[in-house]
């Protein structure tokens, strides 16, 4: 099979101030095995080096592309980079994360037998580039039931970070998929249940394919806020279910709704959450 015959993977990578790590990024998408790809970088309204770095890369590499936007949010970078992408797979990518070199070659090989694969990842540290101890929640979901998985286990057993998933464009065109913009966190989980539940096969690749950066911003979480984000997301999607009269899966949402503000009630998590505040305040002092 000649280069030309080979699927398009559009690769789309919101960036909004992270100019120090976006030059990493873009190496680790030009050092590809798989080399019919077009890397879409959508700067979100930045104000530092994102504009010079990403020119940099569009002038050695055509298959790079910017796309300079008003500030909208993640949702809205996510969204106009669909609208753009001319591929026939797509793979999310954040500025400051990372894909090993084989990444889309072994993935598209999944995705001749599959609408989607996910792969594994790993964490490592901003400044020593170490692996570093996180709290690891699994990607991988059980494909006989990763659609109520998906649902019932988000953040207690289940995660799944954007650039371990690479999927078939197909899915997004013929049901009208995109990220809601009203949301202001968790917009990925309703993403995924909801391209998950229009998927007929998922594929658990164990390679270890995708790199998480933990950092500084990394670490700045208002509790309260995402927990407020994680109720209405899952009225999104009791609300999704119901209009396609999928009744158990809306249930299922409702029960989800049920256990976030149950978590988030209890005292257990606010001492944790008191507790792991005043790690990080500790951290910053120091």
């Amino acid at each position: 099979m000649t280069n030309n015959q080979l699927k398009i993977v559009s690769i789309i990578i919101p960036c909004y101030n992270q100019g120090p790590f976006l030059s990493q990024t873009l190496r680790s998408v030009f050092c590809q095995t798989y080399t019919r790809w077009e890397c879409l970088i959508i700067d979100d309204g930045s104000t530092d080096i994102s504009k010079k770095i990403a020119q940099e890369w569009c002038a050695l590499d055509t298959r790079f592309k910017y796309f300079y936007k008003e500030n909208g949010g993640l949702s809205s970078a996510r969204n106009y980079g669909l609208r753009k992408s001319q591929g026939d797979f797509i793979q999310f990518l954040d500025s400051d994360d990372l894909i090993r070199h084989d990444k889309l070659e072994l993935q598209v090989q999944d995705l001749k037998h599959s609408s989607i694969s996910i792969s594994d990842y790993f964490p490592f540290d901003d400044t020593s580039q170490d692996f570093v101890p996180h709290r690891y929640l699994s990607p991988f979901l059980d494909e006989s039931n990763y659609k109520s998985e998906l649902i019932l286990d988000w953040e207690n057993r289940k995660s799944i970070p954007c650039h371990t998933v690479l999927f078939d464009k197909k899915l997004l065109v013929e049901h009208h998929l995109t990220f809601d913009e009203q949301l202001e966190n968790h917009e990925d989980w309703v993403f995924w249940v909801q391209l998950f539940y229009f998927s007929n096969r998922v594929i658990n690749r164990k390679d270890i394919l995708a790199f998480y950066r933990i950092h500084s911003k990394s670490m700045t979480i208002d509790y309260l806020k995402m927990r407020v984000g994680f109720l209405n997301a899952a009225l999104k999607l009791r609300a999704f279910f119901l209009d396609l009269n999928e009744v158990e899966y809306a249930k299922l949402a409702q029960k989800k709704h049920k256990q976030i503000k149950k978590i988030g009630k209890s005292s257990t998590f606010i001492k944790l959450s008191r507790r792991f505040y005043r790690r990080i305040k500790l951290i910053f002092k120091n």
